[in-house]
């Protein structure tokens, strides 16, 4: 009885080994065949980009067999030194700075996706963003796609000035403010901006000390957010502006009560408009 008992042990020990020793020699082969290489991989080893062709193409992402496949649109960037000389990109400003009325006082829209270049320096507007969101105490929400794609939650539209020497911030947002309400069929005066009795700020004078707080001033020399437009060199800072904050307020204004407007240095109260 024993010794049936240490057969069967030997026996089942003989079949163990000749199963390891099959499993090896069955990586062995795999390997062998598939260059050397493991089965396990990087997404970094799996993913192609190619590079940014200067168009609106899609970029494919090539991946193998257990990761799951998509496209990543990466956008072209948009070259202020370009806006006169190329042509598609001229007509794409065009476009999109007269669906919001704008002609001369803002020299590119950027959508919240893309990226920008001045002179040698590219910027995205995701990192500006972020480090605006940041300075402020704010998250700044975004998505990863299933394609591996990061994206802001909501694609939005920026206004972007650049920063010329001799400008102060108060008359790039008079110039903004001025053009919009040109489009509006209203003509504002190039004092309008001025105080009134007593040396009280007038309603246009209000709403350009609340646009202050509005937007972001980016150094992008030392890639930074920054507190005021004074130049380190010519075209070093950038002023953004947040077209569906800036608009949308002005669009709430009637401008014929525009004297009415209170303003406490953080909060602004606009006239409800009639119905």
């Amino acid at each position: 009885m024993l010794l049936k008992k240490n057969e069967k042990k030997i026996l089942l020990i003989t079949i163990a080994v000749i199963l390891f020793g099959v499993t090896v020699l069955g990586i062995l082969y795999f390997n062998k065949s598939h260059g050397g290489k493991s089965e396990v991989t990087t997404i970094k080893d799996k993913i192609s980009i190619p590079q940014n062709t200067g168009d609106n193409k899609k970029n494919i992402i090539t991946i193998e067999d257990g990761i799951v496949q998509g496209d990543i649109i990466v956008m072209p960037t948009i070259d202020y030194n370009d806006l006169k000389k190329n042509k598609k990109l001229k007509e794409l400003m065009v476009s999109r700075k007269e669906s919001l009325g704008i002609k001369k006082s803002l020299d590119m829209i950027v959508h919240s996706d893309e990226s920008f270049k001045i002179g040698d320096i590219h910027i995205s507007m995701r990192d500006i963003l972020e480090k605006a969101f940041i300075q402020k105490g704010e998250v700044f929400q975004e998505k990863i796609e299933d394609s591996g794609a990061v994206r802001p939650q909501k694609i939005k539209e920026y206004g972007i000035y650049v920063v010329q020497s001799g400008d102060n911030i108060w008359n790039i947002h008079f110039n903004i403010l001025k053009e919009f309400y040109e489009y509006q069929g209203i003509f504002v005066s190039s004092e309008a901006d001025e105080p009134v009795a007593f040396g009280k700020s007038s309603g246009v004078g209000k709403i350009l000390k609340f646009s202050e707080t509005m937007v972001i001033i980016y150094n992008l020399i030392e890639k930074k957010v920054d507190s005021n437009i004074d130049l380190l060199e010519p075209l070093s800072k950038v002023v953004v502006y947040n077209m569906e904050e800036v608009f949308p307020l002005l669009q709430e204004i009637n401008y014929e009560n525009i004297a009415r407007i209170q303003f406490d240095g953080k909060t602004i109260w606009i006239p409800a408009k009639k119905l």
